[in-house]
């Protein structure tokens, strides 16, 4: 068992959440039982994975996309009003870690991506407000574009998206998990080979093929699963509580 306080004292100062300024609520969204003896992570907030939760016997839900956002409404209705009812009724808290979760140098989504592709000597990579929030790295050796983009399409997503205007083999490649078409600019000028991310915008597709960069857009649930699993491993490793992923399949 856990204490709520500890879990997010804890979760809070292992992602060094002060180090970034995000535009959603970081760490503990809602407030429910003080002790915690089994955790549910997930990328997404949202009512399937609350029941999941519940039916799993969840104290707390982990995950990487809270409820509450600074461009949202600041009215509880609709939807908003269920999830919170659901919480509230049961009990269970609510956690949420997004940009320190993605930038994170040790479970962070896109570490977690560079680790499990075998890329190595990564770098910083991703400006935001001053700070990165992911890396380049290179694969160990130089690979024809068609193998690395089948190891992407096993790891992260089959159905991922590839506009194949790079070299034929690749060497270099910038990683940004989520939606972050706009950082393929920074992709082009730091000479990568290719740019995964999650999602694509209309305008990257002829960017990319005049520039000749390869872009993977392998989508935004798939690429940003790694971090709530590898967070919660790591939590599980400190505490003595039981923490179990849920994925709530999400195409987009």
């Amino acid at each position: 068992m856990v204490t709520l306080d500890d879990l997010v004292a804890f979760a809070d100062g292992f992602l060094d959440v002060e180090s970034i300024n995000d535009y959603c609520p970081k760490g503990l969204q809602v407030e429910g039982r003080r002790e915690i003896y089994r955790i549910v992570t997930g990328v997404s907030a949202c009512m399937e994975l609350f029941v999941e939760a519940e039916a799993r016997g969840a104290d707390a839900i982990l995950v990487h996309h809270g409820m509450f956002w600074d461009s949202d409404p600041k009215v509880v209705k609709g939807s908003l009003k269920d999830r919170l009812k659901f919480l509230l009724e049961r009990d269970i808290s609510l956690i949420a870690y997004h940009l320190p979760l993605d930038r994170h140098p040790e479970v962070g989504n896109n570490i977690e991506i560079i680790k499990r592709l075998g890329l190595v000597d990564e770098k910083p990579f991703g400006g935001y407000r001053g700070k990165t929030i992911s890396y380049m790295a290179d694969v160990p050796v130089v690979t024809p574009v068609g193998d690395f983009i089948k190891s992407v399409r096993d790891l992260i997503n089959p159905d991922l998206r590839h506009y194949p205007f790079g070299p034929d083999k690749i060497q270099t490649v910038a990683v940004c998990s989520g939606g972050a078409p706009e950082l393929v600019r920074e992709a082009i000028a730091q000479k990568a080979d290719l740019f995964l991310t999650g999602e694509e915008s209309e305008w990257v597709y002829h960017l990319s093929k005049e520039e000749g960069l390869h872009y993977v857009a392998a989508g935004h649930h798939a690429t940003e699963r790694f971090g709530p699993i590898a967070l919660g491993e790591r939590i599980e490793r400190e505490f003595d509580v039981d923490v179990v992923f849920v994925d709530i399949p999400n195409p987009i």
